[in-house]
């Protein structure tokens, strides 16, 4: 089952202890009071859990919008998607992660806020509650980033460390975090902790290049933060720095490896890496083959990068938008019945009920030489021939070798063994539905030589420099 694992800087500052089935403070008189054995009345009981609820109310959902490249669109998809969830009926509070160039609050047609997280940090005011701020839609705060301050863009850890220890405890039931542009080690350590991850892209190749190399840098952090916290960060440097292949490759390369030296570590940072999905959001779509990329760029980060990746909608192209931008005004507020908007409720809908990585590519765990056949071309057993068909199809279109999902990848090998092994799984369920057999084959050879495991081949990188491994 996925889980979401912090670092271990948050577990110790959370100072808390499970007891009797329930969750205290170390702090409670009751849980101080109480001895191994002892009994205590049932209404008394219920009432110290009771309390305890109300000590430590459940954290609130945390998603964060990032990308790589500026002027994607990020803030506009952050604004728009709080904007959805209060009309769901939950209570968000908008954070303006940009500590550089903050500008949040323009898409919800305010003033720069007078206070923001660079006063929290600074604890001139105790708690991000005290610097949120009303905007005008129900149930709907805002958070802004640092202002006119030129010495807290760049965080130190201890800064980075609180910040994202008071962004648990603001009280909201969704908090949604606008990142500012880049790859930097604030950005990438809080979509680590994002429950739900977005990066928003456009359709242009400088995008799709920024967007490969965030969510290849984001998997790194992610990876070397469960290390941390698992104390397992030693053999994930070993195999990082002996790494045959130049760059840090894919998910799969890098567990294959750990694997070799130690299985059951591997199965455990895979097992909290499940809850790594982040969902792609294809902003200013203007036609079809626009609107195609990003199935293609989510076919082609599992098969090709070896990192998971979720199309969870387009936005189209609407120069409406554009005017209700210029004119400070939040767009779902102007027009909410609009073709735009309904694309924008869409996507968070979908980001809202993001599977867990299993349910999304079956056949990834395990170590069997033979693969089956429905799971590359993603069906369900019992497909008919027309399903396969337009499986196929879509597959082969996302391969092929002018695919604009691959222009700033350097994979042609990696390309030319998925195709062989989609053509393969294509030819052993054509064969068996058009026989109509009632027994069919499972599995089929891999198109490789020799492989341990189903995706046991290298994964690719960036056409050219490839991204940095993350510091501490």
């Amino acid at each position: 089952m996925a889980r979401t694992l912090f670092p271990s800087y948050l577990i110790i500052h959370e100072r808390r202890v499970a007891w009797a089935g329930m969750e205290v403070s170390p702090r409670d008189p009751a849980a101080r009071g109480h001895r191994v054995g002892s009994e205590q009345p049932e209404a008394s009981r219920m009432m110290n859990q009771a309390e305890s609820v109300e000590m430590h109310p459940p954290r609130p959902q945390v998603w964060v919008v990032g990308g790589g490249k500026g002027g994607t669109g990020k803030s506009l998809v952050a604004a728009s998607l709080g904007i959805h969830l209060t009309e769901m009926g939950r209570r968000v509070v908008l954070v303006d992660g940009d500590l550089g160039t903050p500008n949040l609050h323009t898409f919800l047609g305010l003033k720069a806020p007078a206070a923001g997280l660079v006063d929290v940090l600074r604890r001139d005011l105790p708690s991000l509650d005290a610097a949120a701020v009303d905007t005008g839609v129900p149930r709907l705060r805002l958070i802004s980033g640092a202002r006119n301050s030129l010495d807290v863009e760049s965080l130190k850890h201890f800064q980075k460390t609180r910040l994202i220890r008071l962004l648990l405890g603001v009280s909201a039931d969704v908090v949604v975090v606008d990142l500012g542009a880049g790859t930097s080690l604030g950005a990438l350590d809080f979509f680590a902790i994002a429950d739900r991850g977005l990066l928003v892209i456009q359709p242009e190749p400088t995008s799709i290049e920024n967007c490969y190399r965030f969510l290849r840098a984001a998997f790194l952090r992610r990876l070397q933060q469960i290390g941390r916290t698992l104390g397992h960060q030693g053999i994930i440097d070993l195999v990082m720095r002996h790494r045959s292949r130049p760059g840090p490759g894919g998910q799969i390369g890098i567990l294959e490896e750990i694997r070799r030296i130690d299985a059951f570590v591997a199965e455990t940072l895979e097992s909290h890496l499940e809850a790594f999905l982040p969902n792609l959001v294809l902003n200013q779509v203007r036609d079809h083959d626009d609107a195609r990329l990003g199935e293609s760029m989510q076919i082609a980060a599992e098969r090709l990068v070896g990192i998971p990746l979720r199309f969870a909608g387009a936005i189209p192209y609407d120069p409406v938008l554009v005017r209700s931008v210029k004119r400070r005004r939040p767009y779902l507020v102007e027009y909410p019945r609009s073709r735009t908007a309904e694309a924008f409720r869409a996507v968070g809908e979908r980001v809202a009920t993001t599977p867990a990585r299993s349910a999304m590519a079956p056949g990834l765990g395990g170590s069997a030489p033979l693969i089956d056949p429905h799971a590359v071309l993603e069906l369900a057993r019992g497909a008919d021939q027309a399903e396969i068909v337009a499986a196929y199809m879509r597959l082969r279109q996302a391969l092929r070798f002018d695919s604009p999902a691959l222009v700033s990848l350097d994979c042609d090998l990696e390309r030319r063994f998925a195709l062989t092994e989609v053509e393969q799984a294509f030819r052993a369920l054509s064969r068996n539905a058009s026989a109509g057999e009632a027994r069919f084959t499972d599995r089929v050879s891999p198109p490789w030589p020799d492989a341990r495991h189903p995706r046991a081949r290298p994964s690719c990188g960036p056409a050219r420099s490839p991204a940095p491994w993350p510091g501490p």
